[in-house]
């Protein structure tokens, strides 16, 4: 199976837009995070998708995955204290779902 892992756990510090992390942002009146999510959604390739969100903005990330019908994520986890951190819960999320470890496949996108 291939999985494909979305950090988006970040706040966007650089960015100093003072509200919503970057990944929320709407450009062309949609979330930067749903064009991502989409490309991976639409994709034959990947079967499975992960996201690693910053704790504050999980219901938001539900309601944006209801809104926009992204069918493929199996896994939403809290980001940790570093990107590094955010990618090893991801990864362990996928280890829990994987039924092949072994053999899978893991994309991650950041």
């Amino acid at each position: 199976m291939n999985y494909a892992l979305i950090l988006a756990a970040g706040v966007g510090q650089r960015m100093r837009n003072g509200g919503l992390p970057k990944q929320f942002l709407k450009l062309n009146g949609k979330p930067i995070i749903i064009y991502t999510l989409e490309k991976f959604d639409q994709m034959e390739e990947i079967s499975k998708i992960v996201i690693s969100c910053h704790g504050d903005y999980l219901d938001y990330m539900q309601d944006l995955l209801q809104f926009y019908q992204i069918k493929k994520v199996a896994g939403i986890v809290v980001g940790g204290a570093d990107r590094q951190a955010s990618l090893l819960r991801g990864l362990d999320e996928v280890r829990g779902l994987s039924q092949d470890p072994e053999n899978d496949i893991v994309v991650i996108h950041d």
